[in-house]
């Protein structure tokens, strides 16, 4: 096998290794940078829900509540509507995040818990102590990472609409009916805020910055190894060419012609100075030769003559 052939295979196959490790460390990578970016921005939309919540408890219902009709059941003053129907607008310009808040017994059917929610629901009244739940929930383009919180009742003005119907606004009654929205007790985990976000999106990203990151290191070397194939033949191959026949001329040859090398070609750069060396231990070794072959007595053979 060519030395040059050795040292593609050994290049190809520490170059197989090295692009295996670096791409999988770059997957590592790139995925945990998508999932804290995820998980920053759904705390972004918790917050400005939590804003728009804080909002309309502290500014707008008490508006509505100094109208003429204080006694007339405003939509708006409602916490929960107010940052779902907020969040509904922002959706149309992030549509990867879908924002919603549920509870077990809600005053509004559609916000009622589904069974999946049901059990984050009951892991918050089980653990107190608890803030925040994160996972993800779905399969292949279907996925979601989720960050949900709860919803406490932390605020005895909230009580009036959902301690007993008859405390409650008559237009709140009228509208939603008695059967469901009442008994919530101050401190009790009543709901949750659920921030779901699109996980292909992010994957995606990532893949793609994997594949430009591959392309660019193969593309590196793939034209490193070029040059460095070029430069081992020119400068390791191509001379130990010339050595080689040198040394194959010397061995079978006994004798020289005077020129440099024997009339063979001159090796360049470092190997000519082992090719002058190899040169010059053939030209010790025929000396020796010469000088045992003086050495050595020639005696002709003697025929012994009877009369």
């Amino acid at each position: 096998m060519r030395l040059e052939t050795r040292f593609a295979g050994i290049i190809a196959l520490c170059f197989v290794f090295g692009v295996v490790a670096a791409g999988f460390i770059s997957y590592r990578l790139e995925a945990r940078q998508a999932r804290d970016e995820i998980k920053q921005k759904a705390d972004m939309v918790l917050e400005t829900a939590l804003a728009v919540r804080a909002y309309t408890t502290d500014e707008v219902a008490e508006a509505l509540a100094s109208l003429p009709d204080p006694d007339r059941f405003h939509a708006a003053q409602v916490p929960s509507f107010a940052a779902q129907s907020a969040m509904r607008r922002l959706a149309e310009k992030l549509p990867g995040y879908k924002y919603r808040e549920s509870a077990l017994n809600p005053t509004n059917v559609n916000d009622r818990a589904t069974d999946w929610e049901v059990g984050l629901l009951r892991q918050f009244q089980n653990e107190p102590a608890r803030q925040e739940l994160v996972g993800e929930t779905g399969e292949g383009a279907g996925r979601h990472y989720f960050v949900a919180r709860p919803i406490r009742m932390s605020s005895a003005a909230c009580l009036q609409c959902h301690s007993v119907p008859a405390a409650a606004p008559k237009a709140m009654v009228s509208r939603y009916g008695t059967s469901h929205g009442f008994g919530w007790q101050l401190g009790d985990v009543v709901g949750l805020q659920l921030v779901q976000v699109a996980t292909a999106p992010a994957e995606a990203k990532a893949f793609n910055s994997v594949v430009v990151t591959i392309g660019s290191i193969t593309s590196v070397f793939v034209l490193s190894a070029a040059v460095m194939l070029l430069l081992l033949r020119r400068h390791v191959t191509h001379p130990l060419a010339a050595l080689t026949q040198v040394a194959l001329a010397s061995s079978l040859e006994r004798g020289s012609n005077g020129a440099p090398g024997g009339g063979l070609p001159v090796a360049p750069g470092e190997f000519s100075d082992l090719q002058k060396a190899i040169l010059r231990l053939k030209s010790s070794v025929d000396q020796a030769l010469r000088v045992m072959d003086r050495r050595t007595p020639t005696t002709a053979p003697t025929v012994d003559k009877k009369d």
